[in-house]
């Protein structure tokens, strides 16, 4: 009889409000949620208490010293991510940080070369690229289903009211686009699969010089363009819309799917709605850490998809303070 695999150790570094959708996927299916750090000791502890976690640490590197663990997921501010995914590299853990990862290309290429260097996985948290929602969609993109692929449209706004949320720092890589207008813009660079050619853009901005509301569009070879909106002014929306030269789909919640989510298909003969299923969300990208550090394989999101993506939101937030097109780096 062949023994199960020993649990798959995770810590957490800080203390962060997205913490909520993952504590579970930490601590199931084979996932052991080990120990939470925060920058004091009292508030880790408490977290700890609440969360049912069994140790805490009054620092991140204290967590990170613990050889009990085999991973870290990092959900610190934007301006951060790098900072501490390379050092939990360094100290040999395997990484699962919170988007955007990086907020420059150059950071992406660190991570590149730590986790190279330290034999690790290193995974950008893009949850929604781990259900089957966006693989049937590719398809339905490219297989004649709605013709020539023409175009992506998608969209992410919110209401952001709390006056000091550090996503209204420019110091913490605050403002839309990095929060939420990644997500339309990674998905769009999905479906399409290539590399765009150029961007152009434009913004609201905040006081403090962070985009509230952000229109972006990217060019694609073939004609193929992608049109972006994210904003902290408008109220929660999320949608896809893929346009082809026959017909369209709609994703209605294609960055927060649920386990069973739909996909309308548009065309002249009428609408149909084609039915997906999938895992727990969050599940999948925590599962996939482990599987790519057991395995040795790359995960889903790959360092290379990352600093891809990456180019892109560096492009979008230079042409929206120019007001000109940007070409975006062609390797």
């Amino acid at each position: 009889m062949t023994a199960s695999p020993s649990p798959f150790r995770w810590g957490i570094l800080g203390v962060a409000r997205i913490n909520r959708a993952l504590v579970g996927p930490l601590a199931s299916n084979g996932h052991q949620l080990l120990a939470v750090a925060s920058r004091t000791l009292e508030r880790a502890c408490t977290y700890a208490d609440e969360k049912g976690i069994p140790r805490a640490y009054g620092s991140y590197e204290a967590l990170l010293a613990d050889p009990d663990i085999d991973a870290v997921y990092i959900p610190v501010p934007h301006a951060f991510h790098v900072e501490w995914a390379a050092k939990a590299a360094a100290a040999g853990k395997h990484v699962l940080v919170e988007k955007p990862i990086a907020l420059e290309s150059s950071g992406v290429r660190t991570l590149q070369a730590a986790a190279r260097e330290h034999g690790v996985v290193i995974a950008e948290a893009y949850m929604y690229r781990h259900h089957p929602l966006v693989a049937r969609a590719c398809q339905l993109a490219h297989d004649g289903t709605i013709g020539r692929l023409q175009g992506v449209r998608g969209m992410f706004t919110y209401v952001l009211d709390r006056e000091h949320d550090t996503r209204l720092n420019p110091d913490h890589g605050g403002g839309s686009l990095w929060d939420v207008g990644c997500y339309p813009i990674s998905f769009a660079r999905t479906i399409v699969g290539a590399r765009p050619l150029s961007v152009s853009a434009s913004a609201r901005w905040s006081p403090a010089n962070v985009d509230l509301t952000f229109f972006g569009q990217i060019v694609f070879p073939d004609a193929i363009v992608a049109q972006v909106h994210s904003s902290f002014e408008s109220p929660f929306r999320t949608e896809v819309e893929i346009i082809g030269s026959e017909g369209r789909l709609l994703i209605r919640h294609p960055f927060k799917p649920d386990a069973v989510e739909t996909i309308e298909v548009i065309t002249a003969a009428g609408t149909s709605t084609i039915t997906v299923e999938g895992p727990v969300l969050y599940q999948g990208e925590v599962d996939d850490v482990r599987e790519a550090a057991r395995t040795g394989r790359a995960p889903l999101v790959t360092l290379e998809d990352s600093l891809d993506n990456t180019d892109v939101l560096v492009a979008l937030a230079e042409a929206a303070r120019r007001g000109t097109v940007v070409a975006v780096p062609q390797g």
